[in-house]
């Protein structure tokens, strides 16, 4: 009942200090989208929909008391709302699980919807900031328990240690650990660059410890998808690290000895990491199977069967001692986000899908280059980068889980694009500054002129 009733008040706060600072409200939309609270409480918020009643009070407190410097369009605008438009057509053009379609529709389109508004919310440095303040500290939730429990005791597969329970979203290892890993760089650019709490060496080190849990709970999840994901994420560490021969001997030795671990250690996590490499092991084969049911499917439907298509599916394992007719498996997941993309929204969506990702890596790239010419924005380009790293662990990990409208895929494409306007907003301004300048100097000159003018008329 306590902890039903501070979750209710935390909520609460959210909704009244929003109207205040109609950028809260966002944070607030973050933190329901994040955090899940409908889940965690027991009564109160289990009655109401606590997303859609932040949401329109977050579009309704916008409009009347924050319109001003609305973002302008960029490239990854068009393309979220193509994606928006393409999506809304493959709802409404005869899906083939309408019943279920419809479902999915309606908070995959409200994700989109509210990346595309977040620009607008989130502006300044510290607006960005708190966002992402409120986004690892409220997936901390879900990954700090995890986390802790695998270091007591050990991890496991398929075992949930977070406070959801079931076997989706971030309660599912696989999504946990990718969501993990997505949040660890940004705890590595807060625990560099933040400026909300005390600058204080026992602040970095909390974020920094906060790095070190997500690394461990994607781990304790025994899911292959986070050992690929850890690699992309050290991969990224070594980049921008200013002394690569210094990190990269002790990486290549530990690499080597996790490798040596691997194939002789008879513990479940080494021997499920050793199934990387096999394609006949079971979910591997199986997800090849779905994977070919997928491209057939698409070639009589090349604009997709709209969202949970793969309800449809059937496909048919090899002949084993136990099923010697073969498993016949109906329903199989599509267990990526690209045949999930191609097989509920067909080519048209798996290119949208891509172009998306590609326009916010581009627009990342540009705002780290535009910020070495901007005395103060090395936060925005360290933060780009972070963003970049994001992606990357995104396109890596989402090639093995169905997560194409996770929430926090489509925070790292807004983060693109909040990072762009804050960008053309520090050059809007030095520009302003340089002209007025020009202009005092100018005024200034024209005053010494008339000044010298005056002088030579009077020794005339």
């Amino acid at each position: 009942m306590l902890r039903s009733l501070w979750i209710s008040l935390v909520y609460g706060m959210f909704l009244c200090a929003g109207f205040a600072a109609p950028f809260v409200l966002g944070l607030g939309y973050v933190w329901v989208d994040t955090f899940q609270p409908q889940n965690v409480v027991y009564s109160m918020l289990t009655e109401i929909p606590v997303s859609q009643v932040m949401g329109v009070a977050t579009i309704i407190a916008y409009v009347l008391l924050d319109r001003r410097s609305p973002p302008s369009i960029g490239l990854v605008t068009v393309l979220s709302v193509m994606m928006l438009i393409w999506i809304t057509y493959t709802t409404l053009n005869e899906p083939v699980v309408p019943q279920f379609a419809l479902q999915k529709y309606n908070w995959a389109s409200k994700t989109i919807l509210f990346s595309l508004f977040m620009p607008a919310l989130f502006r300044s440095r510290v607006q960005i900031e708190a966002f992402l303040h409120i986004y690892v500290f409220s997936l901390a939730v879900q990954f700090v328990p995890f986390a802790a429990k695998t270091l007591i005791s050990g991890g496991a597969y398929g075992i949930n240690f977070g406070v959801v329970a079931g076997n989706s979203g971030l309660s599912e290892g696989s999504t946990l650990s990718t969501a993990c890993l997505i949040a660890s760089m940004m705890c590595l650019y807060l625990a560099r660059h933040q400026t909300i709490l005390p600058q204080h060496r026992i602040v970095s080190l909390g974020f920094l410890g906060l790095f070190v849990m997500c690394i461990v709970a994607g781990i304790g999840t025994y899911e292959r998808t986070a050992l690929v994901g850890t690699v992309v994420v050290l991969a990224g560490l070594w980049l921008i690290s200013k002394r690569k021969l210094l990190y990269a001997v002790p990486a290549v030795a530990a690499g080597a000895l996790f490798l040596l671990y691997l194939t002789t250690s008879d513990s479940e996590w080494a021997q499920r990491m050793l199934t990387i490499s096999d394609p006949n092991e079971g979910s591997t084969y199986g997800r090849i199977l779905v994977w070919k049911w997928t491209l057939n499917f698409v070639q009589d439907h090349p604009f997709g069967g709209g969202f949970y298509a793969y309800m449809i599916d059937t496909i048919t394992s090899p002949a084993t001692p136990d099923f010697p007719d073969g498993l016949v498996i109906h329903g199989k997941a599509f267990h990526s986000i690209y045949f999930e993309m191609l097989g509920e929204n067909g080519w048209p969506g798996l290119f949208l899908f891509l172009a998306l990702m590609a326009g916010s890596a581009w627009t990342l790239l540009r705002v780290r280059h535009r910020c070495q010419f901007l005395p103060g924005t090395q936060w925005c380009a360290d933060l780009a980068f972070m963003g970049l790293m994001s992606l990357a662990v995104l396109l890596v990990c989402g090639a093995f889980i169905s997560i194409a409208f996770l929430p926090e895929v489509y925070y790292s494409i807004a983060l693109s694009a909040m990072l762009r306007q804050h960008v053309r907003g520090v050059q809007r301004r030095m520009k302003l500054d340089a002209l007025r300048a020009a202009e005092r100097g100018m005024h200034r000159q024209s005053a010494d002129q008339d000044s010298l003018a005056a002088e030579w008329g009077a020794l005339a």
